[in-house]
């Protein structure tokens, strides 16, 4: 069993391999060409900060499941070189949602370098008395890159009929993901929490699984020519569990990983108070009692260091976190199991079960 998961593994690392470069090229030189053409000096400069800010290291996870899921699906459908035109726009898509979810956040870093809001405060903060000006740019330039995006996929030379379908899943992703965040943000620095919230479930589903895993693999799928609802079914059932199970796994890494190899402060959501589903999971083991004082410390709104180690320990003795690791690896599983029922070819079903393994993995527990 070790010995297939290092080959799906692998298999998902070479097909990454092959598509960064591609994708990373693209984004290059199409910001390259921005900053070429730019009649302002600042514009100029701008398009250099946004083409550093998308060519950051990242996983790049949903631009490679919308090519996989095209490789696999496509019955000798070509032209494989405006798909990945269209895969590195969703990579540019999710930097834009990035920026915003920074500025919500009020997180400095992002992906091992500052946050943008934060370099446009640093670039352009001295020359005005407003002290937002970093945020008030970076919003801006959020919608500057999908105003980019939209220019990609409308020069894109595919099948009109495809490009639609493309588009309908597209603008569903990002709906779908805005309240997601909505709902987030809803439940971030909460006054009170009360019993039976079940918020965190949601915006897992929305903000992670179907906009990380599910969409991703259906734009892919309506990109190879196909459409059946019977198949995106089968995609549904695959992608949700392991979209929920990366959500899990992010929120543990959210509050028990290394900042190194997350890109972005293990406190972060401690100190906002977030409502995750690792915190439900916590507040569902304890008492009434001991739920509750852990709940105040947790939505109390300036944390001490010592506040955010006693959350850690807390989450962590009352068998939140063991739980929690149980959860991710019964959504694998379940992930798992579905797989097989996808019409992918085969090559591409073990690439895709490469990615499920790199999700399968919580690093550094």
């Amino acid at each position: 069993m070790k010995e297939d998961t290092k080959r799906y593994r692998d298999m998902f690392s070479g097909f990454s391999g092959k598509y960064l470069k591609e994708i990373d090229g693209f984004v290059r030189d199409f910001y390259r060409k921005k900053i070429e053409s730019s009649e302002e000096e600042f514009m100029k400069e701008m398009y250099g900060s946004i083409s550093e800010y998308c060519l950051r290291d990242g996983k790049r996870i949903r631009p490679l499941l919308v090519l996989a899921s095209f490789h696999g699906y496509r019955r000798g459908f070509s032209g494989t070189g405006e798909i990945v035109k269209l895969a590195a726009s969703i990579e540019m898509m999710h930097s834009f949602l990035l920026i915003q979810d920074d500025i919500i956040d009020r997180s400095e870093m992002r992906r091992g370098g500052k946050s943008l809001h934060i370099l446009m405060g640093e670039m352009y903060g001295a020359r005005t008395d407003n002290r937002l000006i970093g945020s008030d740019i970076a919003i801006v330039l959020a919608d500057v890159i999908f105003a980019n995006v939209m220019e990609i996929i409308s020069q894109c030379r595919i099948n009109l009929k495809v490009k639609n379908s493309f588009l309908e899943i597209f603008s569903r992703t990002y709906e779908k993901t805005a309240w997601g965040q909505i709902l987030d943000s809803m439940n971030s620095m909460l006054r009170k929490i009360e019993k039976g919230n079940d918020s965190p479930a949601k915006i897992g589903l929305m903000k992670t699984a179907y906009y990380t895993i599910a969409y991703p693999v259906m734009m892919g799928y309506v990109l190879s020519g196909r459409s059946s609802a019977r198949e995106f079914d089968a995609i549904e059932k695959f992608a949700l569990p392991l979209g929920v199970a990366f959500q899990v796994r992010d929120d543990i890494l959210g509050v028990f990983g290394v900042e190194s190899d997350t890109g972005k402060p293990t406190d972060s959501d401690i100190l906002e108070g977030k409502y995750t589903l690792l915190i439900q999971e916590a507040v569902r083991i304890m008492d009434e009692k001991e739920g509750a004082a852990f709940l105040k410390l947790l939505l109390k709104q300036k944390k001490s260091a010592r506040d955010v180690v006693k959350i850690r320990n807390t989450i962590e003795k009352t068998g939140a976190l063991d739980s929690a690791i149980r959860k991710h690896a019964e959504l694998i599983d379940e992930s798992r199991e579905n797989l097989q029922n996808l019409s992918v070819s085969k090559k591409y079903r073990e690439i895709l079960q490469g990615v499920l393994e790199a999700v399968a993995t919580i690093p550094l527990l």
